[in-house]
């Protein structure tokens, strides 16, 4: 089992983090899709910050965002090591507790790469996070192949839709289509222009 400062310094953009969620909400996903994980967030590092940010869309409210300094649910940047210690100090009657995975993106991390990444950052931050029900229904929208607004974003449409901003996945990806589970390695994401994924390794604070 790795720890956050053993990969923490190899973290780059675009690499996927997949979150275990103990909570009565993450074990329905987790149920309705198969896999063991319940959300997804993706590296990403900046020139002038020293440590490894997550670009998220999530319910938490109590972080910096690190693009407008805002805090608030939705989609925002944030410290990556403060929100994998938020989760940790989350309780649960259950006694269970998050568990966290990291894939390592391959991929040409070129000025372009770069700088889509910044651009489409920059232009989705602050989206609010999607009801429970707007959740469902763009979930069982994308299982029928009918695209959704991109007014709010939960994780995986967030992720989804950088990766085709990035390239890294096809141009007429539905950005419902995918799931948290589908960025594991138990799927076969449609990668392009030569990127993968290395298997995923767990790791603890």
């Amino acid at each position: 089992m790795k720890t956050w400062a053993d990969i923490s310094n190899t973290v780059d953009s675009g690499d996927v983090f997949l979150f275990h969620g103990p909570g009565l909400e993450s074990e329905i996903i987790e149920d309705i899709d198969h896999t063991p994980f319940s959300h997804v967030a993706l590296g990403v590092r900046l020139p002038g910050y020293e440590h490894p940010l997550l670009w998220t869309s999530d319910e938490i409210t109590t972080l910096t965002d690190q693009l407008d300094h805002g805090k608030r649910a939705g989609v925002h940047l944030l410290e990556a090591k403060s929100v994998f210690e938020l989760c940790m100090k989350r309780t649960y009657s259950n006694g269970k507790h998050y568990r966290f995975a990291w894939r390592q993106l391959h991929a040409d991390r070129n000025t372009r790469f770069l700088s889509a990444l910044e651009h489409f950052m920059r232009d989705v931050d602050g989206r609010a996070f999607p009801s429970l029900e707007q959740m469902a229904a763009h979930f069982a929208e994308g299982k029928l192949d009918i695209a959704t607004n991109t007014r709010t974003y939960y994780c995986s449409e967030l992720a989804t839709d950088t990766y085709v901003h990035l390239g890294l996945l096809p141009a007429d990806t539905l950005i419902n289509s995918l799931s948290p589970g589908d960025f594991s390695s138990s799927n076969h994401l449609p990668l392009q222009n030569g990127a993968s994924l290395d298997p995923e390794v767990m790791f603890v604070l």
